[in-house]
């Protein structure tokens, strides 16, 4: 994931909620083709969230449908 500790600490400490992307993630690109602004690709070819002050009304519930293998969630 490409959220620092930091950056969740403080998306936490405003209860704001954001994606997580684990690792049965396959990368099929589809929440990147969603949501461009909030995912991107790693090295391994996996899928990672980008650190944004909200990601409301970005796509990312309709990413979390489109995971085939059900590897995005919200957390809290």
């Amino acid at each position: 994931m490409l959220l620092t500790e930091e950056q969740i600490n403080k998306l936490k400490e405003t209860w704001t909620r954001y994606p997580y992307v684990n690792d049965t993630c396959i990368w099929c690109s589809a929440c990147i083709s969603i949501s461009p602004d909030v995912f991107t690709m790693n090295d391994e070819w996996k899928s990672e969230v980008m650190f944004l002050e909200s990601y409301e009304d970005l796509g990312v519930d309709d990413s979390i449908m489109a995971c085939p293998v059900e590897s995005i969630k919200w957390l809290e």
